[in-house]
């Protein structure tokens, strides 16, 4: 256990106290802080160029109230200079043709009004839906000041265009991707070059032989393992306190912007705060497929890297992983964004992509919080499965220096490692 011990430790200290990991960090720091407050900072340095100037309007009255299209004109154009200006027009229910409305860029907006004025109905039809919230609750005033005597709250339906795709979604997607996939990508591998070059280093020096010789092999895959999960665990940390400090940022330019101050729109912390209700629950079970897939992951790396001999063997070695890790986050990352649920719900179950792929499902409502259990519990089966069958091909692999192809050496390592246990297990019934 001693030895163990310090080979976790001087594992640790190697990778951790290099200029490296510092270097490394002040990109991360600078790279999530950016990411977070992403919208204040596109507001910031490209706000106002899609401003928009007018705004067409159309009223269908078919209420008791005939002044209802002049003071709604009156009302809307009583902002302040920043909103845009509304043109007001009325319309006969006979002349409105939803398709072609739809399919006319000159107009905007038409509220229709049936009922009676003490108690309303409007549909509202609307080029710009993120601003129905505004339109209800000036007509709701208007109707205020009329000082109805039996008043009843006004009912709204919006009706948007048939192909009409909802931005704040398209955020939310890209925010949970960059937020959940991003991190998790740069963690997963620095971990797995990590416990990589640690091993080649190892076995490039042949100072392998004489560690080998002090502790058994399957002591030394374990602490390669566990200070990687241990380098991890330090790197997360330090990310969680990145982020805190972009939360802060985020804040400073939130009581800025309520100052009157130029600044953005919120972090991508508060909308998803917004957005994503259950986030606590989102993001313990994003840590949780972090840490088993980042356990999988090691034992790949650890295996390939026990195969190979020199550095630039390794970096031949390692592409199956960095393919495994590169899939993952594509499919992580822009499968929501292209529509494909039913593809990204399928390669959520599969062990190799699921540490990437699952999170993002969970988060965006593809998997249920069953079905996102399921996953992990498959990919820790997964993870065992690999640990069971990589340790004796480790053991095998670690002190060898065939130098023959990657196909050739993949195979008579395996072939080897499992006729050795093979003759091992006969021997013991024996």
């Amino acid at each position: 256990m001693k030895k163990f011990k310090y080979l976790v430790r001087y594992g640790l200290k190697k990778r951790v106290g290099r200029k490296a990991f510092l270097i490394a960090n002040i990109v991360i720091a600078i790279l999530l802080i950016a990411i977070v407050n992403l919208p204040a900072i596109i507001s910031l340095f490209g706000g106002g160029d899609d401003q928009i100037e007018n705004i067409h309007i159309e009223i269908i009255n078919q209420t008791n109230e005939a002044n209802l299209v002049t003071d709604l004109d009156a009302l809307f154009n009583v902002a302040t200079p920043e909103t845009p200006f509304y043109i007001v027009n009325s319309l006969s229910i006979g002349a409105f043709n939803i398709d072609e409305f739809w399919a006319d860029s000159e107009r905007d907006i038409v509220f229709h009004f049936t009922g009676t004025i003490d108690s309303p109905e409007i549909v509202i039809y609307s080029k710009y839906p993120e601003m129905n919230y505004i339109f209800s609750n000036q007509i709701e005033f208007l109707l205020i000041n009329y000082q109805i005597g039996n008043y009843e709250r006004p009912t709204f339906t919006p009706v948007l265009a048939p192909d009409y795709e909802d931005p704040d979604k398209g955020m939310m997607v890209g925010s949970i991707a960059s937020l959940l996939i991003l991190p998790m990508f740069i963690l997963i591998t620095m971990a797995t070059q990590f416990v990589g070059v640690d091993i080649i280093e190892e076995k490039s020096t042949k100072a392998i032989e004489t560690i080998i010789a002090s502790v058994p092999s399957t002591i030394h895959f374990l602490s390669k393992i566990t200070s990687s999960i241990f380098f991890v665990i330090i790197q997360g940390g330090l990310v969680l306190i990145y982020s805190v400090v972009a939360a802060l940022i985020g804040g400073a330019l939130s009581q800025a912007e309520a100052l009157g101050l130029p600044t953005g729109g919120e972090s991508l912390f508060a909308y998803l705060a917004e957005i994503i209700p259950n986030w606590p629950i989102v993001l313990i079970m994003a840590l949780l497929f972090m840490l088993v897939g980042t356990l999988f992951y090691l034992v790949v790396a650890a295996l390939f890297a026990s195969m190979a001999v020199t550095q630039e063997d390794y970096q031949q070695f390692q592409s199956p992983l960095m393919l495994m890790l590169l899939g993952g986050f594509y499919i992580g990352m822009f499968a929501p964004m292209a529509g494909g649920d039913t593809f990204m719900r399928i390669m959520a179950f599969v062990p190799i992509f699921t540490p990437m792929v699952a999170p993002i499902a969970f988060a965006s409502g593809v998997l249920s919080l069953g079905e996102a259990i399921i996953a992990l519990i498959a990919v820790i089966i997964f993870f065992l499965a690999a640990l069971y069958f990589v340790a004796p091909i480790y053991k095998v692999a670690i002190l060898s220096y065939d130098q023959t192809k990657f196909f050739k050496r993949i195979k008579d390592t395996f072939k080897k490692a499992f006729q050795k246990n093979g003759k091992k297990v006969k021997k013991e019934v024996i």
